[in-house]
């Protein structure tokens, strides 16, 4: 009888809960869901719950109860049953601490409470209907960023008129032998390269592209993209790869270098115009800068991470053996991270194509430039035209360099 009468042992070894305080809390995590995906590491529920609360509270202050009630039960029954389903799961394990989740659910708590505040009580409508931006602030900032440009601009005016001498210089060179191939050569040894790499229906297809930018008139200006192009991807590889390779052995500067390249990703490519523009003046140069800037990041970042995926077993057994780092690195290390590298080299091109139409509002000419003036003067079928002539000179430039992807990975799985 007395044995009857004790709890018993839970199969964690814990301690036995209250079967009302259980009850209690249950019900508490039910009425206010995300409290419960919360402590249950379920962030899905936890923002679908908290999108669902806030959406209720929007409707009843509208005096639309009825769709409040029913959005209410309905959330409660989806919450009852993602619960029980991860009962049914058992519980998995998870690598959030008690401070993150304390901190979800007083976040989760103040939210509800400060939009309750916002659809109640005018003055804090009022106070939170707009942000309290500084317009003093900002223009300190923009007038700082202004006087920094004009100073480097100034100072360094000597510096920034050699590199662009030399950039015009170059890309006039690279266009001249460009435009001194004739069209039937170019159009022949593009078309052989083709079929030699990837077959009669490659071979086709380049054809075909290069037979409509010519047709429509637009080969002496795709040469000129294709200078720009070329040169650009120039610069890409060899800053490119080296940096990818800095950042791939030194955490350091991974972590000063990650950040950057979010930041080149995500910024709009037009306000790459404007330092471009401000250090090298209008022409291609700036051009060039601005396509390199937006073209170079997935290079990085690529060679970095066919580096950081190579196996420590490689380095291990390459070490063993007396191997350098530098031995490591060019015979083993580099043709492992091949495939990602040449995906960076691909991503590299694409976005220098991608950056063609932009960079024609600062001179960059080219087949932007048809572009552009067919959107000034709302003439469709010419903008058009030019912006399928841009398409096949990707294509072109995407499938020869997956092609030569392809071969290589056929010459290394020969034995």
């Amino acid at each position: 009888m007395i044995e009857e009468s004790l709890p018993l042992p839970r199969r964690n070894g814990s301690p036995p809960k209250n079967f009302a305080l259980s009850r209690l809390v249950g019900f508490w995590e039910l009425l206010l869901a995300p409290l419960g995906f919360a402590r249950r590491g379920g962030w899905l529920g936890y923002w679908v719950a908290l999108g669902l609360d806030f959406w209720v509270l929007q409707l009843s202050f509208k005096g639309e109860f009825g769709s409040a009630i029913s959005i209410f039960l309905a959330g409660r029954l989806g919450t009852v049953w993602a619960f029980n389903r991860q009962a049914r799961k058992g519980p998995a394990p998870s690598k959030d601490s008690l401070l993150g989740i304390r901190i979800a659910q007083s976040s989760y708590v103040a939210s509800l409470i400060l939009q309750w505040l916002d659809l109640h009580v005018p003055a804090v409508h009022s106070l939170f209907g707009e942000f309290p931006a500084s317009a003093h602030a900002y223009e300190n900032v923009a007038n700082g960023i202004d006087t920094s440009i004009g100073w480097l601009s100034n100072h360094f005016s000597a510096a920034f008129n050699g590199l662009t001498q030399g950039m015009n210089i170059s890309l006039n060179i690279l266009e001249a032998v460009l435009g001194a191939i004739p069209w039937p050569v170019a159009l022949l040894l593009l078309t052989f390269v083709a079929w030699r790499k990837g077959g009669v229906a490659l071979a086709a297809l380049i054809a075909l592209a290069l037979l409509y930018v010519g047709l429509f008139g637009f080969w002496a200006k795709t040469v000129t993209t294709a200078a720009l192009v070329i040169f650009a991807f120039a610069i890409c590889i060899v800053i490119g790869i080296p940096v990818g390779i800095a950042a791939a052995k030194n955490r350091v500067l991974k972590a000063i270098i990650l950040p950057c390249l979010d930041v080149m990703q995500t910024m709009p490519s037009f306000v790459y115009l404007l330092p471009a523009v401000a250090f090298f003046s209008i022409g291609k140069p700036p051009a060039l800068v601005a396509t390199v800037i937006f073209a170079v990041p997935p290079l990085i970042r690529l060679t970095c991470l066919g580096l950081d995926q190579i196996p420590t077993v490689v380095k291990e057994a390459m070490y063993s053996h007396g191997a350098t780092p530098l031995q490591t690195l060019f015979k083993a290390e580099l043709p492992l991270a091949a495939p990602s590298i040449r995906a960076g080299i691909n991503q590299s091109i694409m976005m220098s194509l991608s950056m063609v139409v932009i960079a024609a509002l600062i001179g960059g000419g080219g087949l932007g430039y048809d572009v552009l003036f067919a959107l000034q003067n709302v003439q469709y079928g010419r903008g058009i035209l030019a912006g399928l002539a841009i398409v096949f000179c990707a294509i072109v430039f995407d499938r020869l360099m997956r092609i030569q992807q392809t071969a290589s990975r056929n010459q290394v799985s020969k034995p």
